[in-house]
């Protein structure tokens, strides 16, 4: 199965994208490091997008305190000891309040928030 977003298609059936079942997707953003400026940016917008509130309004806690998003960019999407792009294949994960975040080397930022489990 795949799901059409922002002119990308992201397959849910592959394995790096793959869920918790105690987590449930609620936003999804495609970072691009030549068109979308910084990281920490689509982070943010993706937060507040789960969060149904503006960008400026994600502070609490910075950013910074959950992950280096300087670390991830440049390992993600930075240049190599050549001079080329990195072509390499990962995924970063971290809590942000409530929030899991994942950072995908194709440039995929996820966020998911925990479900509710059924008790028996």
């Amino acid at each position: 199965m795949s799901e059409r977003i922002a002119d990308r298609t992201m397959d849910e059936d592959d394995p790096i994208s793959g869920v918790d079942t105690d987590w449930s997707q609620v936003a999804q953003r495609h970072y691009e490091p030549e068109e979308s400026g910084e990281l920490t940016t689509a982070i943010i917008y993706t937060i507040a997008e789960a969060e149904g509130i503006s960008p400026t309004e994600v502070m609490s806690p910075p950013l910074y305190e959950c992950v280096d998003t300087a670390a991830v960019e440049n390992m993600f999407f930075g240049t190599d000891v050549t001079g080329g792009s990195r072509q390499g294949v990962g995924m970063v994960e971290f809590q942000y309040t409530d929030y899991l975040v994942k950072v995908r080397s194709d440039g995929w930022v996820q966020v998911y928030e925990p479900t509710e489990t059924g008790l028996s």
